[in-house]
């Protein structure tokens, strides 16, 4: 198991964590005092946090593995973002950010396999949307 994975289970336990102790205060929140309906989230809290930093951890741990991509990854991103502020269609647009999301959650899950197809989608959608001079109408799509 990588250590992307490690972090990700990890994260996933807090969460789990954090979703037992707030059903638990949901099932008991009339009986609770208000100090300990205080207290219950306080620790929902530190526990998010913490899924929350464990997940940084698996993404930072994904990005150092395809150190490799990134400029890559850098690149058709910026071109996505450049190519959002030119585009006249709903269609357009949400192509580009499907690619995109679909980008940014393959780099989340450290989906390895994925991500230069899904570095190709997104440069794709970017062609296929935004070429200059293209005839585009508006209300086509």
């Amino acid at each position: 198991m990588s250590n992307a994975d490690q972090a990700r289970k990890l994260a996933d336990l807090f969460a789990n964590m954090a979703q037992s102790v707030d059903a638990y205060r949901s099932q008991h929140f009339e009986e609770l005092s208000p100090d300990d309906r205080a207290r219950l989230e306080d620790c929902i809290q530190k526990l998010d946090d913490s899924h929350d930093k464990f997940t940084a951890v698996a993404i930072q741990d994904t990005l150092n593995a395809i150190q490799d991509d990134l400029d890559r990854v850098v690149s058709v991103t910026t071109q996505a973002e450049q190519a959002l502020k030119h585009l006249k269609t709903v269609a357009e647009i949400s192509k580009v950010v499907s690619a995109a999301a679909e980008l940014a959650m393959t780099i989340a899950t450290a989906d390895y396999g994925a991500i230069p197809s899904a570095i190709q989608d997104v440069v794709q959608a970017v062609q296929n949307d935004s070429t200059p001079g293209a005839d585009k109408n508006p209300s086509s799509s």
